[in-house]
């Protein structure tokens, strides 16, 4: 009996950190923020990428360009350099690879969101310009 009530609680922690989280914008560091920004292109999923976009970013109308740009089999990103700034709360990411079997390079801004990292897209709800991406 201890084991099921164990087991129940233990399956109703996880459920509420993973429904607790799953809105949570950003990814724990920056690696994973542009291996999410790539998942969410190559699957052309526009909720992932605004979970991804900065919550200060007014990112829709950019989400929506770079998934019909970007979006499906069209880009391969074959590299990925995460690139320091003068900021510690600001990052620059390099890709390289291929875009619709052309060569393709683009640098993707990140930036902290709370504790996490969010992907600069869309202009700033307060005014502040956003660094330029490719």
């Amino acid at each position: 009996m201890v084991a099921v009530v164990v087991a129940v609680t233990g399956v109703a922690v996880a459920t509420g950190v993973f429904l607790a989280t799953r809105e949570t914008p950003g990814q724990a560091t920056p690696e994973a923020a542009v291996a999410e920004y790539v998942a969410a292109l190559h699957a052309g999923d526009a909720d992932r990428l605004r979970l991804l976009a900065h919550p200060y970013s007014d990112a829709a109308a950019e989400i929506d360009d770079r998934i019909t740009h970007l979006g499906g089999p069209a880009l391969t990103v074959t590299s990925a350099a995460i690139n320091s700034t003068e900021s510690s709360a600001t990052k620059a990411a390099g890709l390289t690879g291929t875009l619709n079997g052309t060569p393709y390079q683009a640098t993707v801004w990140l930036q902290t969101c709370a504790d996490r990292w969010c992907v600069t897209m869309g202009p700033s709800r307060y005014g502040t310009p956003k660094p330029r991406s490719n």
